[in-house]
């Protein structure tokens, strides 16, 4: 019998996956599933309709199929599942489903350079520098258990340094070699030996808890960070790029708006984006209320809480 349970707010063990029909979303679909079985978490499945398009025939004909969906995964995949249709704007939706199921993290796929679908070029952005949760932005179909090779992209700014670090407990979820990559458009030789040194530091931190590391510094003049990143990534066989995001539309020390478009347009590599918590806190309530985060991120210090900067 199939699983149609409403949603629970009280969920904490949520996996949400934006649904369109397309194959990208399929491959999101099939990513989620691997992780919800690693996890044991509950996969929710949101397809959001216009708000023109409430109570036609098409709601109708996407509840239909996400029941098809559904009864599937549940049969022959044996993980648990929720499915909805919800109408109004696709970025706001999906980010408040987020935060009301206290999902884990957002799965979703986007189409390359030729997508015209649904979800699509910016969509992504959007949503990971809106959503409260990681979004883990895939464009292929799954094809390994969880992650074993992760690339960390830091810059040299002590903020963001001390928020790359608690990747360090995240790498130790899945037992994954963590690849910590650092870029120079410049070859002057004191530059390079500053942020060689700076490396060092960071890698020293995944070394004292035990994390497998290697470190690199591309200096290439000729490139920027979003394709030095991409050919590193491809070179060394990621199956993982891990952003530290910020609040404010934009990926902060690491990536200005445009370059974080050109990454997730660009990389055939699932980009997983993390949203500190904001840090300007004005009381134990509105604390309360922002640390509010499920069990996949606070345990594994994915968080870092005012005061750690």
């Amino acid at each position: 019998m199939m699983e149609t349970a409403q949603v629970d707010i009280r969920q904490c063990d949520a996996i949400l996956v934006p649904v369109d029909f397309t194959d990208v979303s399929d491959y999101a679909i099939d990513h989620a599933v691997a992780l919800a079985k690693i996890f044991e978490y509950r996969l929710y499945l949101l397809h959001v309709i216009s708000k023109r398009q409430k109570g036609t025939v098409k709601e109708k004909a996407a509840e239909e199929r996400l029941i098809k969906i559904s009864s599937e995964l549940i049969k022959e995949r044996k993980v648990r599942v929720t499915h909805m249709v919800r109408d109004g704007n696709v970025f706001n939706t999906i980010n408040a489903m987020a935060e009301r199921i206290r999902a884990a993290f957002i799965v979703m796929g986007v189409h390359g350079r030729k997508g015209i679908q649904h979800l699509t070029r910016t969509y992504p952005y959007k949503v990971a520098c809106r959503a409260s949760v990681p979004v883990l932005v895939v464009k292929d179909k799954h094809d390994h258990v969880g992650f074993q090779n992760i690339v960390v992209p830091v810059d040299f700014s002590k903020r963001s340094i001390q928020k790359i670090t608690q990747a360090i407990r995240f790498s130790k979820v899945f037992g994954a070699k963590v690849r910590v990559f650092g870029f120079l458009s410049s070859e002057n030789k004191a530059k390079i030996i500053n942020k060689e040194a700076l490396l060092k530091s960071v890698t020293d931190i995944f070394q004292e808890q035990n994390v497998p590391v290697t470190t690199d510094l591309v200096v290439d003049p000729g490139s920027a960070w979003p394709e030095a990143l991409l050919s590193f990534s491809g070179s060394v066989n990621a199956d993982l790029i891990m952003i530290v995001a910020e609040r404010g539309g934009r990926i902060q020390d690491i990536f200005s708006s445009n370059y974080t478009e050109r990454i997730l347009d660009n990389s055939d590599i699932p980009i997983l984006t993390i949203m500190p918590v904001a840090e300007d806190l004005e009381s134990e309530a509105k604390a309360s209320k922002r640390l509010l985060v499920t069990p996949f991120i606070d345990p594994f210090g994915l968080i870092v809480k005012p005061g750690n900067v």
